[in-house]
C-alpha cells in the first residue's frame, strides 16, 4: 500500500483543472498564520477517522508529523491513502452545493422487454418511462447506484442489472452520476452526494406518482453510492422497501452524523455488507443488518489492496442473488465476529430478490472464498 503527499499547490492546481473553483472570501478568517484555526469550523468530517477508535488498516506511523492538525488522510483513485490539505476539503464542501445534478446526472433504464438492452435517459425524461420504453407498474424496480470514480461501467450498474433481470422480471434504473464522480479529488465527489440524492429522491417521487407502491421499490448503491441511496431514503416522501448499502464509504462520513450518511432508517429494511472497514468503508453497523464477510475488514485474495476488498462487497452481492443455502451466522456486535458465532443464522444477501418476508436484523459472520465463486460451500456452517 503506498501514502503519499500531493503539495497544496499540485491540488489547486488540479481542482482549478476540474472546474472546481477555490473561493476565499474576504470575510472568512482564511489568513491567519495556522490552518488549524482557519478550516476546523463544521468539519468535524474531517475527524473521520477517530469513528474506529484508534483502529485503523491505514498505518499512521507512515504519515508525516502533523501537529497543527494541516492535513487528512483521504483516498487516491487507486484506492490508496494520501495526505490532503484540510483547505481542499473545506472548499470541496462550500463548493459541493453547486454540482448541477439535474443537469448531469443520467439513468439507464434496463428490463426484458428491451432485450436487456439499456435505454438511457436525462432526468427531465424519467416522466415518459411508462408511455414509452416498457417501463411496467406492476414489477418490482431495482435502483442502483455507483460510487466514486465510477460510471455505466462499474460492476455496480450494467452487471448488476443483467443479474437481477436474470433472476425475474424486474425493471431496474441505474444512476449515472459520472460527472459527478469521475474527479481524482475524493472530496469533491464526496460532497456532490447530496445533490444526485435528491434527484434520485425527486425520481423515485415520480416513481410513486405512476402508482408504483413504496415496497416495490428498493435501491443499492456502493461506497458513495451507499450514501447517496440513504439520503435518497430520507428525503421520498414515502419509505420504500429497502436499500442495500455494499461497503459504504467512510471518508468524511461520521457515526454521529446519521442525516449525513446512509442510516437504518432510511428504508424499511436497510442491509449493509462490509468488507473494507477501517478504510474505505464503514466498519461501525449502521443498518437493520450488518453483514461482516471475513470479518469485514480484509478480504481473502485481496493482500494489501484496500480496493479490491472494497469492491468484494458488490462481488458478493452479486452472487447472493443467485446463491442457495450460502449461511451468515449471527454475533453479538461487532466486537466479537468470528466464525464460532452460535446466535443464529441466515442467508447472505439477497433477501429482496427473494421477496423473504421476514428480514433478519444484527450483525453477521460469514467466510467466502478468496476467488471466484466467492459464495461457495455453504459458507458459515457452524
Amino acid at each position: 500500500m503506498c501514502l503519499h503527499q500531493t503539495s497544496l499547490v499540485d491540488q489547486f492546481n488540479l481542482m482549478e483543472a476540474l472546474d472546481t473553483p477555490i473561493v476565499f472570501p474576504e470575510d472568512d478568517d482564511y489568513f491567519r498564520s495556522s490552518l488549524t484555526g482557519r478550516f476546523a469550523l463544521e468539519l468535524d468530517d474531517l475527524e473521520y477517522e477517530l469513528d474506529n477508535e484508534g483502529d485503523t488498516l491505514v498505518p499512521q506511523i507512515l504519515f508525516p508529523r502533523d501537529e497543527e492538525q494541516n492535513f487528512v488522510r483521504l483516498p487516491d483513485q487507486n484506492g490508496e491513502f494520501e495526505i490532503v490539505s484540510r483547505m481542499l476539503v473545506h472548499e470541496s464542501r462550500r463548493n459541493g452545493s453547486t454540482f448541477e445534478a439535474a443537469k448531469y446526472v443520467k439513468f439507464r433504464f434496463f428490463a426484458r422487454s428491451n432485450n436487456y438492452q439499456p435505454v438511457e435517459l436525462r432526468f427531465d425524461q424519467i416522466q415518459f418511462l411508462p408511455d414509452h420504453h416498457g417501463f411496467k407498474m406492476a414489477l418490482p424496480t431495482k435502483i442502483l447506484i455507483h460510487g466514486w470514480l465510477g460510471s455505466t461501467d462499474s460492476e455496480v450498474i450494467d452487471p448488476l442489472a443483467k443479474e437481477y433481470l436474470d433472476q425475474g422480471d424486474v425493471n431496474v434504473i441505474a444512476v449515472d452520476w459520472e460527472k459527478g464522480a469521475k474527479t481524482l479529488l475524493y472530496p469533491v465527489a464526496r460532497y456532490r452526494v447530496p445533490q444526485v440524492a435528491d434527484v434520485v429522491a425527486a425520481t423515485i417521487d415520480k416513481l410513486l406518482e405512476f402508482g408504483q407502491s413504496s415496497d416495490q421499490i428498493g435501491m443499492v448503491g456502493h461506497s458513495l453510492g451507499a450514501h447517496i441511496a440513504g439520503l435518497a431514503g430520507k428525503k421520498t416522501r414515502q419509505k420504500i422497501g429497502y436499500i442495500v448499502g455494499l461497503d459504504p464509504a467512510s471518508p468524511l462520513f461520521r457515526v454521529k452524523k446519521p442525516h449525513e450518511r446512509l442510516s437504518a432508517d432510511d428504508a424499511q429494511y436497510v442491509e449493509v455488507i462490509h468488507t473494507n472497514g477501517k478504510a474505505l468503508g464503514f466498519f461501525k453497523n449502521i443498518g437493520t443488518t450488518d453483514f461482516y464477510p471475513n470479518g469485514g475488514t480484509s478480504q481473502p485474495g485481496c493482500g494489501w489492496s484496500l480496493s479490491c476488498s472494497h469492491q468484494r462487497a458488490v462481488d458478493y452481492f452479486k452472487e447472493s442473488l443467485k446463491a442457495k443455502g450460502y449461511f451468515a451466522n449471527r454475533c453479538a456486535d461487532v466486537d466479537n465476529l468470528h466464525a464460532e458465532c452460535s446466535l443464529g443464522r441466515v442467508e447472505l444477501g439477497g433477501f429482496e430478490a427473494r421477496r423473504l418476508k421476514g428480514k433478519p436484523g444484527g450483525v453477521y459472520f460469514v467466510h467466502t472464498a478468496p476467488n471466484k465463486p466467492f459464495l461457495r460451500s455453504g459458507g458459515t456452517t457452524r
